[in-house]
């Protein structure tokens, strides 16, 4: 019986953390002087091979592997703002794992993984908070990333 419960607990928990992350995005994606924009995979192997390639960069091998993009940015909203900083503390927990975070000029830019095995990530999640200007973002990268290709690409950008 114990057993039992604890599988039981441990299947909401991981559908509760799973969730976490979509609610944030859908609690804020249709607030007034929100931009929300969604990607399909559909859309992603639409794109031209040609297309794909920026600045000597080749970002096909990353993008097969992305189910969907999402951003979603606000601007000049001083009640909604706030808010969205406050409930982004959910990338910082547990599935989450911090990757970078840097702050300059009152701008700070955060990436969080969840990782799936040794070399591959489930969701990559970047904040962008620009305090001064009144913006912040939320970029969202879905799929089975490979931790190779994203090595790759940043090596190639010089990053």
């Amino acid at each position: 019986m114990k057993r039992t419960i604890y599988i039981l607990l441990l299947a909401v928990f991981g559908i509760l953390s799973a969730t976490a992350e979509n609610n944030f995005i859908e609690k804020f994606a249709n607030q007034k002087g929100v931009t929300y924009v969604n990607i399909s995979k559909a859309l992603l192997n639409m794109m031209p091979e040609g297309q794909i390639d920026a600045e000597g960069l080749n970002l096909k091998a990353v993008i097969n592997e992305l189910d969907r993009i999402q951003i979603l940015t606000c601007e000049d909203n001083e009640a909604l703002i706030p808010q969205m900083r406050k409930e982004s503390i959910v990338f910082q927990k547990a599935p989450y794992e911090e990757l970078m975070k840097v702050k300059d000029d009152g701008e700070t830019v955060a990436f969080y993984v969840q990782p799936k095995t040794d070399k591959k990530i489930k969701e990559l999640i970047m904040l962008v908070d620009d305090g001064d200007c009144g913006e912040f973002t939320v970029i969202r990268l879905l799929g089975d990333i490979s931790i190779t290709h994203l090595q790759e690409l940043t090596k190639d950008a010089g990053l």
